[in-house]
C-alpha cells in the first residue's frame, strides 16, 4: 500500500440493510463481495470515491434482488439472456414467466391425461359414455406424444397430428376429438401446468358441420316411423319430435356405465292436459334445471295415439329404445342407413323456430342455450315447412279422435295470441 492509500480511511456503503466496506487500494478504492459462500471473493475497483460508492450501491441492489452472479455467467448464457431481453416486450413478460413456471410443473403428457380422467370421472360420479370417448381421444394423443411434457407440445405438432389421425373421419367426429383436447388443456391451465393463454388444442380448426350432420326428419319420414314403431314405444318418438325431449329424459338407459346420475324418466302425471304443458322436474331434466314444455295440439293428439290420456299415472315409457334395440331396427327398416341420432329433437328445434322465430324461446323449451341451438340443432326451415310438421296427425285407428277435430298449428297460434 502506498503512502497515499495509508492516509485514506475505509468506509461503509449501506443500503437496504446491507453493507459493503470500501477500502483504499493503491491510488483508488476497492470493495470485495462474493456470489456464494463456496465461491471466491470478487473485487470492484474505481479511481474516485464517488464512483466506488455508486458501484457499491449498485452491487447491493443486485444482492438484494437476488441477482448475484451476472459477471460470473458463461458468455453463452449471457447471450441467451440478452436474446430474451431483446425479444420480450413488456406485455410479454407475464406470459414468459408463466411459461417457464408451467414448464417446471408440467408433467409427462400420459401422466397428466390419467390425472385429468380421474378428475372428470370423480366429478361425473361414473365413467359415462361421453367420458369413454374423451378417454379414448386423449389416450391416442398421449401415445403419440409419449415422453413429452404438456407444455412442450406445440400448436403445429398437435394440429398436424390431429389432421393425420382424424383426417378421414366426419367433421363431427373430428370436432369431438378437438373438444376432448380443449377440455384437457383447459384443465392443465386450471392445474397451472400450462400458461393461461390460447392452447394448442384451441388452435385446431373447428370444422363446419355438413347438412346431413344436423339432420331433421321430413313429415313423410316421421309417418313411416310412426307406422313401423312398436306400440309400446310410440310415446318416446312423440315426446322427442313434438315436445323437444331428450331420449334419456323419456327413459334413461340402465346398462352399466350409462350416464344416468340417478335420473328417472318423465311420468304420465307430469303431463298437464288442462294447462297444455309438460312439467319436467330436475330429477328428469338432463341438465338438472326443471323446465316447462308447451303441450301443442300436435303433441296432444299424438300422445293419445301413443296411449296416454288425462288421469294416468306411472312412467310414460318403461324401456329405453336404444337398449332394447328398437332404434337399431328402425334405423335399418325406416331410414336404411341407420338411426339418425338426435334427429327427432333437431326437427323440433328447427320446425318450431320456423313458426315462432325466436331461438331464445325454442332454446328454453328444449332446455338448452341459444348458442348450443345454433351450433348443434338449428337447421333453418321455412314457415310452411314448420306448419307442415306441426300439422301432422296420426292415422285414425281404434276410435282415435279424427284429425279434423284437432286444431292446426296456425289455428293454435291464433288461439293463444288472442287468449294469452
Amino acid at each position: 500500500m502506498n503512502d497515499s492509500a495509508k492516509k485514506r480511511k475505509s468506509f461503509k456503503v449501506t443500503k437496504r440493510h446491507t453493507s459493503v466496506t470500501v477500502y483504499p487500494h493503491r491510488d483508488g478504492w476497492r470493495f470485495t463481495w462474493y456470489c456464494q459462500e463456496s465461491c471466491s471473493w470478487k473485487y470492484v475497483t474505481r479511481v474516485n470515491k464517488a464512483d466506488i460508492t455508486a458501484a457499491a450501491e449498485n452491487k447491493i441492489d443486485e444482492i438484494s434482488s437476488g441477482v448475484l452472479c451476472w459477471n460470473l455467467l458463461h458468455p453463452s448464457r449471457l447471450r441467451f439472456l440478452e436474446d430474451v431481453h431483446r425479444l420480450t416486450r413488456t406485455e410479454d413478460e407475464k406470459a414468459v414467466l408463466a411459461f417457464l413456471s408451467g414448464r417446471q410443473k408440467s408433467a409427462e403428457v400420459g401422466e397428466s391425461v390419467k390425472r385429468f380422467m380421474l378428475w372428470k370421472i370423480e366429478a361425473a360420479g361414473e365413467l359415462t359414455p361421453n367420458l369413454k370417448n374423451v378417454k379414448r381421444h386423449l389416450e391416442v394423443m398421449a401415445k403419440k406424444f409419449a415422453g413429452m411434457t404438456v407444455i412442450d407440445i406445440t400448436s403445429d405438432q398437435l394440429t398436424v397430428w390431429w389432421r393425420k389421425e382424424w383426417g378421414d373421419c366426419k367433421p363431427k367426429t373430428r370436432n369431438d376429438a378437438r373438444a376432448s383436447f380443449v377440455a384437457f388443456w383447459n384443465w392443465c391451465i386450471l392445474e397451472t401446468i400450462y400458461p393461461k393463454e390460447v392452447t394448442p388444442a384451441e388452435r385446431i380448426p373447428l370444422l363446419a358441420l355438413a347438412e346431413h350432420e344436423r339432420r331433421v326428419i321430413t313429415p313423410d319420414e316421421f309417418m313411416a316411423l310412426a307406422a313401423e314403431i312398436q306400440p309400446q314405444y310410440r310415446s318416446t318418438i312423440v315426446l322427442l319430435a313434438f315436445c323437444a325431449f331428450r331420449p334419456e329424459e323419456v327413459c334413461p338407459p340402465t346398462k352399466k356405465g350409462a350416464k344416468k346420475k340417478n335420473k328417472r324418466g318423465i311420468r304420465r302425471e307430469e303431463i298437464d292436459w288442462e294447462d297444455n304443458c309438460i312439467r319436467i322436474p330436475s330429477a328428469v331434466a338432463k341438465t338438472g334445471n326443471p323446465r316447462v314444455v308447451p303441450l301443442l295440439p300436435t303433441a296432444r293428439v299424438w300422445l293419445e295415439w301413443a296411449g296416454l290420456h288425462p288421469g294416468q299415472r306411472g312412467p310414460v315409457c318403461e324401456e329405453n329404445l336404444a337398449e332394447v334395440g328398437e332404434t337399431k331396427r328402425l334405423g335399418e327398416v325406416v331410414f336404411k342407413t341407420g338411426w339418425p341420432k338426435d334427429a327427432l329433437r333437431h326437427s323440433y328445434g328447427s320446425y318450431r323456430n320456423a313458426i315462432v322465430r325466436s331461438l331464445d324461446q325454442v332454446a328454453e323449451e328444449m332446455g338448452s342455450s341459444e348458442a348450443m341451438l345454433r351450433k348443434h340443432y338449428h337447421n333453418p326451415r321455412s314457415r310452411s315447412e314448420g306448419e307442415a310438421w306441426f300439422d301432422l296427425r296420426p292415422p285414425q285407428e281404434d276410435g282415435l279422435t279424427p284429425a279434423t277435430a284437432v286444431l292446426s298449428a296456425e289455428e293454435y297460434l291464433k288461439m293463444i295470441s288472442e287468449n294469452p
